[in-house]
């Protein structure tokens, strides 16, 4: 009798989830290096007797997009955009993490950070640092810092920014910060990955994801209109048994 309001209820959770995360992908159109993420849900088919069955939606698992964004140019010799796979590695309070998001600067240190301050890795694993009378910093493509420093003409190697991939992208987790971790060893990216003085945006169609959030509310609703015609079927059910029975 209450399969129907059951598989409404699963069907409405589902709804909400999705509605969930395209909110957020909405949140952070604007998010340099975010990912837009979906949600992939199943169908779980219960059957109770040989001549009953009942669906059931349930969530199975949230996938990240990895679509390149558009790189947008910017001029800032500290912002840099990575073409095709790969993560710039990020020193936190919460052991090495990973983003996409390009728009650095430098601390009080004169270390390479990113917006919320936490240091951008070396290849080998250390922090990036500019002396203070660093001028005309360049960054190739394979992440090699160099600048000019005190009085002379000649350029100076400060480090190489590493990037890396990983053999399954979907098994990173976020954090916070647009950040990304994961217990997967990383394999350093060979080539020359790095845009200096541009930004990777965001991969969210805002127009698209609004347009789902749309479809969504109206699906939810119609579930719970739905679900209240099933409430009111089971007790005028209910009163015609009880008049039976008196």
């Amino acid at each position: 009798m209450y399969s129907t309001t059951l598989v409404l209820l699963s069907d409405q959770m589902a709804l909400q989830r999705s509605a969930d995360i395209v909110a957020n992908n909405i949140a952070n159109s604007s998010t340099t290096g975010f990912k837009r993420q979906g949600v992939q849900f199943e169908t779980y088919l219960s059957r109770p007797s040989p001549r009953q069955s009942t669906a059931f939606v349930y969530d199975r698992a949230t996938f990240r997009d990895t679509t390149q964004g558009t790189t947008t140019t910017t001029g800032n010799p500290l912002d840099l955009a990575i073409q095709g796979n790969g993560y710039f590695q990020v020193q936190t309070p919460n052991g090495v993490q990973y983003t996409r998001s390009g728009a650095f600067r430098t601390d009080a240190q004169g270390q390479i950070v990113t917006s919320s301050g936490f240091p951008i890795l070396s290849d080998g694993g250390q922090p990036v640092t500019l002396p203070e009378d660093a001028r005309d910093v360049t960054i190739s493509g394979d992440g090699t810092v160099t600048a000019q420093t005190g009085t002379t003409t000649s350029r100076a190697q400060l480090g190489r920014i590493g990037v890396v991939t990983f053999a399954n992208d979907q098994a990173l987790q976020p954090t916070n910060a647009n950040l990304l971790t994961t217990t997967q060893a990383p394999t350093p990216v060979e080539g020359n990955p790095i845009v200096q003085g541009a930004i990777e945006d965001s991969n969210v169609k805002p127009v698209t994801e609004i347009t789902d959030l749309i479809k969504i509310q109206r699906a939810y609703e119609q579930a719970t209109n739905m679900l209240s015609g099933e409430s009111q079927r089971l007790s005028n059910a209910i009163d015609k048994l009880s008049s039976t029975t008196a």
